[in-house]
This record gives structure tokens, sequence and C-alpha cells, in this order.
């Protein structure tokens, strides 16, 4: 297998490289830290690896000699745009170089550090933790994305204990739907929702990386509350609504922040700790405001046709014809007035102060109470 995996990359590169194809080398160093130093890695195969638009895959591959070395020569294209690295793997877990640019690439551009695996419990620092709440949809839910920047300080790389244990997970909000993973250093695939909890299955090996995810919450979960399971040395929400509001753990208030012609209002906080929480408070949407006055509206009518009918059916036994009720466009009229100001209220407009509401509310229920009364005499 491993011989196959040698010389078939090198005939493909041979049909592939034109004539005036550059002949270029990479060399470098496998290397295991240690306490003190760092190990060469002897007897390893190091693979090539082209990613360009038109063909990706394998170059060619050699093993490293005692000292952890190898060089590689292969042919590039001149003008090639595709990006090269070279990759080992050590212990079923493959690590890479950083992106070769140079024609003749070594030192610390042909370098991979590679390291022992553990099963253990190993806990990963939460270094930033961003929260971004979009805008709402028509119908009033919202996405929600979570990027997290976590930190292995060890030397060894963390795996499950089984192909189903994470080596990571955090909390998902009470009623979180449609959830999946985002950009970042690890896969897609990694990122895996259980129940309440996202997890991730992905070795992690030292040093940072990024995760993220996106999911969605209905208009009823706000006002939102976020626990926060994992202490962060940075805190973030970016909100895009300019009536919105965060408050809980150290956050506060700073300038806004624009991305891609889209503004939000930015808080940030510092060393937050772990059993602390986060409100995220948004305005009241028009389609939720809608929604609730067609509920309002239609219990209304429901009730005031069952009275007509009810009435109708009595008048029938004693002959007496039925008598004309108020029509129901006033009374809807007053119900929506009264939802509209309660809407108004609950988002806090400043034009509706508490005294105001109060009066105009108590002067809409009146009304209200007399037309249905007039209605039940047949006025």
């Amino acid at each position: 297998m491993l011989s196959a995996l040698v010389i078939a990359p090198t005939v493909l590169c041979a049909q592939r490289a034109p004539d005036t194809a550059q002949l270029s080398s990479v060399s470098g160093r496998v290397e295991l830290p240690t306490v003190d130093k760092s190990a060469p890695v002897a007897g390893i195969y190091v693979t090539l690896h082209r990613v360009g638009s038109d063909s990706s895959g394998p170059v060619d591959s050699v093993r490293t000699d005692a000292a952890g070395n190898y060089t590689i020569r292969y042919h590039r294209p001149p003008g090639d745009e595709a990006v090269y690295f070279a990759a080992a793997v050590y212990r079923g877990i493959a690590y890479f170089s950083t992106p070769i640019r140079s024609a003749r690439a070594s030192g610390e551009e042909g370098e991979i550090t590679v390291f022992d695996t553990t099963s253990k419990p190993v806990e990963l620092h939460v270094r930033g933790h961003h929260v971004v709440v979009s805008a709402p949809r028509p119908d009033g839910s919202r996405d929600l994305v979570e990027v997290w920047e976590l930190s292995n300080d060890t030397t060894v790389t963390v795996v499950g204990k089984d192909t189903l244990s994470p080596v990571w997970s955090t909390k998902l909000p009470s009623g979180a739907t449609n959830v999946r993973a985002g950009q970042g250093d690890v896969g897609p695939d990694a990122i895996v929702a259980r129940g309440d909890r996202v997890t991730m299955l992905a070795p992690f090996g030292p040093g940072v990386k990024q995760v993220s995810y996106s999911y969605s919450m209905p208009s009823s979960s706000f006002p939102l509350t976020l626990p926060i399971d994992k202490p962060s040395t940075v805190l973030e929400v970016l909100v895009e609504e300019p009536l919105a509001q965060v408050s809980g753990s150290t956050l506060r208030a700073t300038d806004a922040a624009t991305t891609s012609g889209r503004t939000f209002k930015r808080f940030l906080g510092q060393d937050a700790s772990a059993g602390e929480s986060v409100r995220i408070t948004v305005p009241v949407t028009t389609a939720a405001t809608r929604t609730r006055v067609l509920a309002v509206l239609a219990g209304v009518i429901a009730f005031v046709m069952i009275g007509a009918l009810t009435r109708a059916l009595m008048r029938r036994g004693t002959g007496v014809p039925p008598q004309v009720i108020l029509p129901v466009s006033y009374t809807d009229s007053l119900v929506a007035s009264i939802a509209a100001l309660d809407a108004r209220h609950e988002r806090g407009d400043p034009t509706l102060d508490a005294d105001a509401y109060v009066t105009e509310r108590a002067a809409l229920k009146a009304k209200l109470a007399q037309a249905l009364a007039a209605g039940e005499r047949g006025v």
C-alpha cells in the first residue's frame, strides 16, 4: 500500500507537468516536542500535497531520515497559483506544514510538528467566545452564530475514547433548532448537536483553534438568556437591531461593528466566569405583533359569533325575530388598537410614557366594553 502511495502520485505529476515546469523542492524536519526540547521523528512518511482550482491531490512522498529530515523534489508549473503543503501522519493524526510558497522551501517553511495523543480529559481553555444575533426573519425568528476560540495548552493531541466521545462540548439554549457547523479550524462533520449540547468529535492538537456553529431561535424565546458554562477570557455579543439590549457578566456597550454592509451593536467583556449568564432583549417585531393582534381578534370574533348564534336559537323558540347586533368591524378595530398599544409599550416606545399608556388603554377598554354591551342589547 505504501509503495503505491509513493509511486502513483509521482507518475501523475510527470504526466501533468509541462516541459517548462520548474524543478522545485521542499526540505524540512518532522519533530516531536518533549519537556526540554524537540526530538526528531525518523522513518515517517511525509507527503507533499497540491490544492488548486484545476486539480488537487498528493504529489510525492518520502520517509524521514534518522534526524527527522526530508526533501521532496517536484515540478511546479510557472505561475502556478495552487497551494502546496507537506503533511505527516503520526499515531493516526495528520499534521501539516505552513503553505509552501518558495520554489526552494526549507527551514520553518517545511517544518512539521507532531504530537503524542491522549484520551484522558484535557481542559480546553476559552480564549474568546463571540455571539452574533441577526435581525429577525418575517416570522420573528432569528439566527445566532457562536464562535469559540479554544486553546489546548498541553503538548499532546486530545482524542475521544471512541468515535462517539466528544473532545469538547457546550450547552445550547433551550428551543434552538437547525443547528449547523460553521467555518473554522475544525471540519463541519466533527460538530454535532446532541440533545441540548453541541459536541466536537475531532482530535484537538496543541495551540488555538476556532470552532463555530449557528442555530435558529423562535421569537417566543426572547428575551433570551444564554448561560455561560465555561470561563472565557474575552466575551463578545453582536446584535443587528439598533433597539436590542444585552446585559450580564462583564459586558459593556462599545463602538458598533460593521461587516458585509451590516451594522451590529457591540457588547464586550473580559474574564467571564462560569455560572454567569447573558440576557439578550430584542424589540417586538411587526410579525409578532400582527400574530398577537390576529389571535386576539379571532377570539373576540368567535365570542361575538357564538353569542349571536345562541340568541338566535333562543329567540327562534319564542317567535321573536333576532335583532341586529353591533357590527363586528367596530369591535375589531378597538381590539386591534389595544393590541397595537400593548406592542408599543412592550418595545419601549419613547413617545409612550407609563401614565399615557395606562390612561389610553383604560379608555380603549371602556369603549370595547360599551360596544360589546351594546351588541348584547341589540342596539
